[in-house]
């Protein structure tokens, strides 16, 4: 039993639903660390090959069903087109003679050229029909005239006696028995209907055949064409599974399809350049943290033990205190410049973007080669430049650092009494300097990594001799952010030599900077002696 409000009778009365409020958007809580999984894509009902046959397919059978059926109406009409024009004509004929007799009519139906198909009626006033003469093909026809529309013009009628059965009919007024009534001309259109019924049945089975062929032809060539375009698609399923070599077949570069294969194994090309430049940064990038943990262990784990060692009460005397408190000196500013270093490092890979300002080559390697002579004077300097200055876009700070740092490198690992030459050859759109020493050189197999990070070539270039393997690193780092380039070869006759190429100023950054504004002396041209 239900009351009027809705409720089961013996059961409580439900409380009220609340009003209802804003909905409020609620966070969901991901774990740190999970990846959602991506958003489940449903795939098309239909593929783009099926769907660009169903258009064509669907295009063609739209464009014949509308010729099915303009043609058959078309052919119908010129049919009784000419059934109308052959009435009128016999109408004609026969209401020129007054004298009308059953022989004239049948005389007019057995013409050649109607074949005796034109059948005749009288029509009394009281709209009684007699069939005066009927037709070769149908002796019972007898079409129903009861209608005056056929007078007028040519009218379709149908059978007494068999509605499906018509007729065209025309008629004019004469005397029936000697009473007013009409002579009437008709022809059968049971023709005309098969040959309507018949040429619908041929278009349907054209039609279909057509469109059969159709489909298949367009299949055909609709596969063929989106082949690349498979390939395509299966090639970026093999990558995304992780297969980078894996490219697409280039078809013809006239075509879309073509172009857009092409560029699609250019996109792929460059996706794994960039992806082996990636690996190749990381791999770096850990070999130099994993340097640097190296390089700085050794000088904080000295400094750690000989304070481990002091508040042990281990250094018996003074003389070992100073002892250690010279070591811990040593390694403290050994790492000092080792971080300083690797602080320059970052910078000049930072600056590749900075703003450059011209500067005389000649001027700043006068300054270089004069600072080395002085700081070493057991070892003979040398520089050959050029007639007049040589200017280049850059900074002068870092570009004096780079030189500065090769001749360093020829201090350091060279014995006293070498001799070491800095040239300049100025091109067209690029200017090399080449700094050679006859020193003892280094092996082939050290050759290819001197500008690597932290590489020494052996015991005699160790950390022992105040480098931190560093150097040529920097060096390298300025040439780039530069837009140049350094190699490293063998002096002939035994020596290395380091090739600095550097792109020359173009524009007004070619004009050469006020000798005021230098941080040096402007040399005076020609060839600097040796010192």
């Amino acid at each position: 039993m239900v009351d009027t409000e809705g409720r089961v009778a013996g059961q409580p009365p439900t409380a009220a639903p609340a009003a209802a409020t804003p909905t409020e958007p609620t966070a969901t809580t991901v774990p740190v660390g999970h990846r959602p999984a991506p958003a489940q894509i449903s795939p098309p009902r239909w593929s783009l090959r099926a769907r660009l046959i169903a258009l064509v397919v669907a295009t063609a059978a739209i464009a014949l069903v509308a010729v099915n059926i303009v043609l058959p109406l078309v052919v119908r009409d010129a049919a009784i087109a000419a059934k109308d024009a052959t009435l009128t004509g016999v109408i004609t004929t026969a209401s020129r003679d007054f004298n009308v007799s059953a022989r004239m009519l049948s005389n007019l139906s057995s013409l050649a050229q109607l074949r005796g198909e034109i059948g005749w009626s009288s029509v009394s006033e009281s709209g009684i029909s007699q069939v005066q003469v009927p037709t070769v093909s149908d002796g019972g026809a007898n079409p129903d005239l009861s209608g005056l529309e056929w007078v007028n013009g040519p009218s379709t009628v149908r059978d007494s006696s068999n509605p499906d059965l018509r007729y065209r009919a025309r008629g004019y007024p004469v005397l029936v028995n000697g009473e007013p009534g009409y002579l009437v001309a008709w022809m059968p259109l049971t023709d005309v209907d098969q040959t309507f019924r018949r040429l619908i049945v041929i278009e349907l089975a054209v039609t279909a055949g057509l469109l059969v062929l159709l489909g298949a032809t367009a299949s055909l060539v609709i596969r063929r064409e989106l082949r690349p375009l498979e390939s395509m698609a299966g090639a970026a399923d093999a990558i995304a599974q992780g297969d980078l070599q894996r490219r697409v077949d280039e078809s013809d570069r006239s075509t879309e399809i073509g172009r857009l294969g092409v560029a699609f194994n250019d996109m792929l090309d460059g996706i794994s350049t960039l992806l082996d430049e990636r690996r190749r940064s990381e791999h770096r990038l850990r070999q130099f943290v994993a340097d640097a943990s190296h390089e700085l262990r050794t000088p904080v784990a000295a400094v750690r033990g000989y304070t481990d060692l002091y508040a042990a009460g281990a250094l018996p005397d003074e003389a070992a205190v100073q002892r250690a408190m010279e070591r811990m000196g040593f390694e403290s500013r050994r790492m000092g410049a080792l971080v300083d270093d690797l602080l320059t490092l970052i910078q000049a890979d930072a600056e590749r973007t900075m703003a450059h300002e011209s500067v005389d080559l000649a001027d700043l390697l006068t300054g270089v080669v004069d600072d080395a002579a002085v700081i070493d004077p057991t070892r003979t300097w040398r520089l050959a430049t050029g007639h007049g200055p040589i200017v280049i876009a850059g900074d002068r700070l870092r570009l004096h650092q780079l030189f500065a740092n090769l001749l360093g490198n020829v201090r350091t690992h060279t014995a006293p009494g070498t001799t070491t030459t800095v040239s300049v050859l100025p091109g067209l759109d690029e200017i090399a300097v080449i700094v050679s020493d006859d020193g003892p050189g280094v092996s082939d197999e050290a050759l290819g990594r001197l500008f690597d990070r932290f590489y020494r070539v052996d015991a005699s270039r160790s950390r022992a001799n105040g480098g931190t393997g560093l150097g040529l690193s920097i060096v390298a780092a300025i040439v780039r952010s530069h837009g140049g380039r350094i190699e490293a070869s063998h002096t002939p006759g035994g020596g290395l030599t380091m090739t600095v190429v550097l792109p020359r100023a173009t524009g007004t950054a070619a004009v050469p900077p006020n000798p005021a504004e230098a941080a040096s002396p402007q040399p005076a041209p020609g060839n600097i002696p040796a010192i």
